[in-house]
């Protein structure tokens, strides 16, 4: 039985894009398998976690889950078997089961399998990324292993030299009669699948298939403002189609490491930053490490521990294009550990003064302050 994509995020049927979204980021990182080297076992939950949140994360695609099931998205396929793009298909499949051939030889306008033509099987990467790379957008370099069209007989799949020659079944038509409840009609040929040739002798290349299997190195234009979750689509370059069918297309599913100082919220970013006590108390220019590099905070006098500050533009760009978010710098006292003997009195005078002592007596300790601390 297939699996609930909603159990498998550990959601529930009602859960917001947001918390759909959460429960995904959690569960990637726990089973990425640069977190799991070796583990199939983790290896394998990762991909159904991935799938599952595929699903899940297009309203359009969760609508028909919602409605249908799983089986609509294992494979391509829904309905036990049956193409869910294809609204024949289910009626394809049955004549054939009964006799062989389609819906559409029945009413004549052609099978959709007409010929024996296939698109290409979709591919699958997961591509784990720094967290800079996805602030900044990166080019990536990844190898996938996929079928391609077999060059020694150029995708016919019969030896050089040999060529096609005519389906002895159909006798070159690609069609058949058929008799069903008193009726006489035309069906695909079950031999040719429709194509009316049939190959003489197979290629020693690649078997007769037409395709073979290599590995190949393709550049991955990451975008910047990418996170966890976010797919993308690399049109033609999955698997190549039989018999003349176009390529399928590669998905690659982007996991993003976490930083070191910064947090990312939506295309927020979150940073802490400590600084000596006396810098919130009589003020100070900071500099702080930025998306761009350094960036300036002011702050100022008599300024309490935790305060943040924005710098408006300095965050994640966006997807869309329409600028970036912010970046949020949290302020924290840095209390020093060790003091000397005459620090630790200039602090219990400065405490025993904040008691009501007079004006100018404040002022001295102040700068004194100033010059133990500054």
């Amino acid at each position: 039985m297939a699996k609930d994509y909603y159990e498998t995020l550990g959601v529930g049927r009602n859960a917001s894009a947001d918390e759909i979204k959460k429960a995904y980021r959690k569960l990637a990182v726990k089973y990425h398998p640069d977190k799991n080297p070796g583990n199939k076992e983790a290896e394998e939950k990762f991909k159904e976690i991935s799938h599952a949140y595929e699903v899940l994360s297009d309203p359009q695609k969760r609508t028909q889950y919602d409605q249908f099931g799983p089986s609509v998205f294992e494979g391509g396929r829904g309905f036990g078997g049956f193409d869910f793009h294809n609204p024949f298909d289910i009626f394809e499949s049955v004549f054939e089961a009964m006799g062989g051939g389609g819906f559409g030889d029945i009413f004549g306008f052609g099978s959709s399998r007409r010929g024996g033509a296939r698109r290409g099987r979709d591919l699958e990467y997961n591509l784990t990324i720094d967290f800079m790379e996805a602030a900044k957008g990166v080019k990536k370099e990844i190898k996938v292993r996929r079928y391609e069209k077999c060059n020694a007989c150029d995708g016919t799949g019969a030896k050089a030299g040999t060529g096609l020659a005519a389906c002895p079944t159909c006798k070159g038509k690609g069609q058949i009669g058929r008799s069903m409840l008193g009726m006489i009609y035309s069906t695909t040929c079950p031999d040719c699948g429709g194509a009316g040739q049939v190959i003489k002798e197979p290629c020693d290349e690649c078997g007769g298939k037409g395709r073979i299997e290599v590995s190949r190195k393709i550049t991955v234009d990451v975008p910047a403002g990418v996170d966890t979750g976010n797919r993308l689509r690399l049109s033609g370059e999955g698997e190549a189609g039989t018999k003349g069918g176009p390529r399928g297309d590669l998905y690659v599913f982007i996991e993003v490491k976490e930083h070191s100082f910064f947090t990312r919220r939506d295309n927020d970013v979150y940073c802490l930053v400590r600084i000596p006590f006396t810098q919130l108390v009589f003020g100070a220019d900071i500099k702080v490490d930025g998306l761009d590099g350094k960036e300036t905070v002011s702050i100022p006098a008599g300024t309490p521990s935790g305060e943040v500050f924005r710098l408006r533009g300095k965050g994640i760009k966006r997807l869309d294009g329409r600028g970036r978010g912010d970046q949020l710098v949290k302020v924290q006292a840095e209390v020093p550990k060790k003091l000397t003997d005459e620090q630790k009195k200039i602090l219990k005078e400065f405490e025993a003064s904040l008691g009501g002592k007079s004006g100018s007596g404040t002022e001295k300790l102040v700068d004194k302050f100033k010059k133990m601390f500054k």
